[in-house]
């Protein structure tokens, strides 16, 4: 994929319940939102291909609310779905994923149990990449192309799998990543004012939060996928 700055958004609005610890993190206010969408349109006019919106795990909201003030200001973007919570409370179902796709919006795969992939079997992985990539494609009647880890947790076997599977990019949220298949993404928090975000769009994360990213990701490497999981569970609670 070309240079880009590529945000990642999950629920705008309030996110349904039982989602994983720390996922409030994420969501963003409906305000916060259209204000957000309004500066990438305006930077997009300036500069076509320069940013790139990508929403993750098909809350219901992206849908209500997303996907108006997308139209709104003449944007697309990618919609990674996770295929068991399609159709549950809170989440897309199928038509309003194809309704999406039928108005330009791209639609990927976030895996069929958002699962942490890391040190999965072969099989869990054939299950997770591939399978979530075949049931997208039938639904929709075209091809899924595009691929979300899930949770963040990306190894050389997962590369390798959404590559057999013939996926031609996955998405991670290691902003570091940019090796031609995988493409790192910066995640907008529920925190950040408008001002800081316009700096995010001119310039990227400032070198305290790129530092800070290093850091996460670096701990991931070193605990493991699971270990880090459980420490940053224990931590956020």
């Amino acid at each position: 994929m070309k240079k880009a700055k590529i945000l990642m958004y999950h629920s705008i609005g309030t996110a349904p319940c039982g989602q994983e610890t720390g996922s409030s993190l994420y969501s963003i206010s409906e305000e916060d939102f259209h204000s957000q969408v309004q500066l990438v349109a305006l930077a997009e006019h300036r500069a076509p291909g320069k940013i790139i919106l990508t929403f993750d795990d098909g809350f219901l909201n992206n849908y209500h609310v997303a996907f108006p003030a997308l139209r709104e200001f003449e944007l697309k973007a990618y919609f990674f779905i996770t295929i068991n919570r399609v159709g549950r409370p809170g989440y897309m179902n199928w038509e309003k994923i194809r309704e999406l796709h039928s108005a330009g919006m791209i639609i990927g795969s976030h895996g069929m149990t958002h699962i942490i992939l890391d040190g999965q079997s072969d099989e869990d992985l054939e299950y997770e990449i591939k399978w979530s990539k075949k049931i997208l494609e039938e639904k929709l009647g075209a091809a899924v192309d595009y691929f979300s880890v899930p949770r963040g947790f990306c190894n050389e076997k997962v590369t390798a799998k959404a590559k057999e599977a013939g996926y031609k990019a996955i998405f991670t949220s290691n902003i570091s990543d940019s090796d031609g298949f995988k493409s790192g993404r910066i995640a907008v928090k529920s925190g950040w004012d408008l001002e800081y975000f316009k700096k995010v769009l001119k310039n990227g994360l400032p070198l305290k939060d790129r530092t800070r990213e290093f850091i996460k990701s670096a701990s991931k490497k070193m605990f493991g996928a699971r270990n880090y999981d459980r420490l940053r569970t224990r931590i956020l609670k």
